[in-house]
């Protein structure tokens, strides 16, 4: 390899005869070009699918910095042939076309180093590939390729693969070569680029233009997400680096950083904290800002405990509409929010009543990317409360919705869960729905806290992967496993146990668990009502 520099790092793939091994030097290109002519070096259609797809997840990664990573994605790298070996006699031919998706997550660290101004250092490579919503997936050939990384590239000690593929990696690797198994695109930039991260955020921080415009990308993300987030860690991160080593914030701008932070970690692990704004903070904005950040407050009511309910209902009262047909898309957003507080406080019919009314109305405003959430707890609260007719009326909903083409991208899959969750829920037994659970815990491109929590209604048949996740400190495994093991209780009409597991999920998750205890719900209402 050259001298570190800024976009270049090394990478080594195999032939498919699995005979030879080549390492590369990923570099930035001067100029785009429709494919390269490096050294004859041609990117093959698989290596520009795992290029277009590190282009769309590392927004997800460094979701505060779109601007520059737009900039940098127009550019396709350099690949040049360093060194190559066989395992049989003959010459080593690079060729002229670069094929496959191990180089996925290389392209991605590429990216950042380029977006980051940073070199990615010396002794990092990666063997693994990647998909447009970060999740980092195993690669073949990965014995050839460690043994390869370990001959051709002396100066690498870490090599990132596939949380997949960790022990299969640490069992081939030689001494001296650390492997280090990521899941998400955002972890393999956080072990890479950490301390480049800090420092950018801290720079920016120093120019008052540039504060201001990440200030508001924080609560811009925070207020209305992205149909490209996937991964809200790195916004908790950002925020919380912002609140520590950004000096001088007005109170203004540190409550929407605070406002930021919790909303990530309420969509992370429900760990968000955020207090009601300042006096006078609300009535200083617009009626539409105030409804979606009362909704916001509403969630993280619902899902951490705070605010406490007798805080934060009364906001909401001359912010809804009285007739849901006459009220702005905010505002219905903010019925459902409220709905699923109720649903935690023994208003459960009431709640399952203003989900199914407000998913409706949103679909005569053709308002397909709002319709997945109410429409979600319209099929978990029929289910949790028996009623077959309202989950039929779900299914016929989401079937005509699915006809005309509605719901897209990760709000289908919510829904997807919600109906699996609804039917299993009325019938235990439904082995149709257990098998769809199944295959979405196995679904990486998902939501960490969506695809561990259809580990515990895929039934027994994933406790050994969630014994093993939790035994591993996986907080999202260990609450999952709970609430496995509190069904398996209810089922064995063991209230002893169930009381047990009921404890042990209020300390994992003391936000809705509380809600529910305080209203009086037996361990068999927690089981069912419980909203992940």
């Amino acid at each position: 390899m050259p001298r570190p520099s800024r976009g270049s790092l090394p990478v080594v793939s195999v032939s498919e005869d699995d005979e030879t091994v080549v390492a590369w030097c990923i570099a930035p290109t001067p100029h785009a070009t429709s494919h390269n002519h490096a050294i004859g070096t041609t990117l093959g259609p698989q290596m520009r699918q795992s290029w277009r797809a590190a282009t769309v997840a590392l927004p997800r990664a460094l979701p505060v910095l779109w601007r520059n990573v737009r900039d940098a994605t127009r550019l396709l790298p350099e690949i040049t042939p360093l060194h190559g070996l066989r395992t049989t006699p003959g010459f080593v031919d690079p060729g002229v076309l670069v094929e496959g998706p191990s180089f996925g997550l290389a392209f991605c660290l590429h990216l950042a180093s380029v977006v980051l101004g940073c070199p990615v250092p010396p002794q990092v490579v990666a063997a693994a590939a990647i998909d447009p919503s970060g999740s980092v997936l195993p690669v073949g050939g990965l014995e050839r390729k460690i043994a390869g990384i370990a001959t051709l590239l002396p100066r690498v000690t870490d090599v990132l693969v596939s949380a997949d593929q960790e022990a299969e990696a640490r069992h081939v690797a030689p001494d001296g070569l650390c492997v280090v198994g990521v899941g998400r695109a955002a972890d393999a930039i956080a072990h890479v680029f950490g301390n480049a991260l800090t420092r950018l955020l801290v720079e920016a921080g120093s120019d008052p233009e540039r504060r201001e415009e990440l200030t508001a990308s924080f609560f811009r993300l925070a207020l209305v997400g992205s149909d490209a987030m996937v991964d809200w860690a790195p916004v908790a991160r950002g925020a919380t680096l912002a609140l520590e080593h950004w000096s001088d914030l007005t109170a203004d701008a540190r409550y929407r950083l605070d406002f930021a932070r919790a909303v990530a970690e309420r969509h992370c692990d429900n760990s968000g904290r955020i207090a009601l704004p300042p006096s006078g903070w609300l009535e200083g904005r617009p009626r539409m800002l105030r409804i979606q950040v009362v909704a916001h407050l509403v969630q993280q009511c619902a899902d951490t405990g705070v605010p406490h309910p007798d805080r934060i209902e009364p906001l909401t009262r001359d912010l809804l509409a009285a007739d849901l047909h006459e009220a702005a898309e905010p505002q219905l957003r903010l019925r459902g929010a409220l709905a699923r507080l109720e649903a935690l406080t023994g208003r459960a019919q009431d709640a399952l009543a203003a989900q199914e009314s407000v998913a409706c109305v949103l679909a005569d405003l053709h308002a397909d990317a709002d319709i997945a959430y109410p429409l979600s707890e319209w099929c978990r609260l029929a289910g949790a409360l028996r009623d077959a007719a309202s989950l039929q009326r779900a299914v016929g909903f989401h079937e005509r919705l699915s006809s005309t083409g509605g719901l897209k991208g990760l709000g289908a899959r919510y829904v997807e869960f919600a109906l699996v969750r609804g039917r299993l829920l009325l019938e235990p037994g439904d082995e149709a729905a257990r098998t769809i659970a199944i295959q979405l815990a196995g679904d990486l491109t998902l939501p960490d806290h969506l695809r561990w929590a259809a580990h515990r209604w895929a039934g027994t048949a994933c406790r050994p992967v969630l014994v093993e996740a939790a035994g591993h400190g996986n907080v999202l495994a260990s609450r999952n496993l709970v609430m496995l093991d509190l069904d398996t209780a209810i089922a064995a009409g063991d209230l002893e146990a169930a009381a047990a597991c009921v404890v042990a999920l209020e300390r994992y998750d003391p936000g809705p668990t509380g809600h529910l205890i305080r209203s009086g719900a037996h361990p068999s209402d927690v089981a069912r009502l419980y909203p992940y």
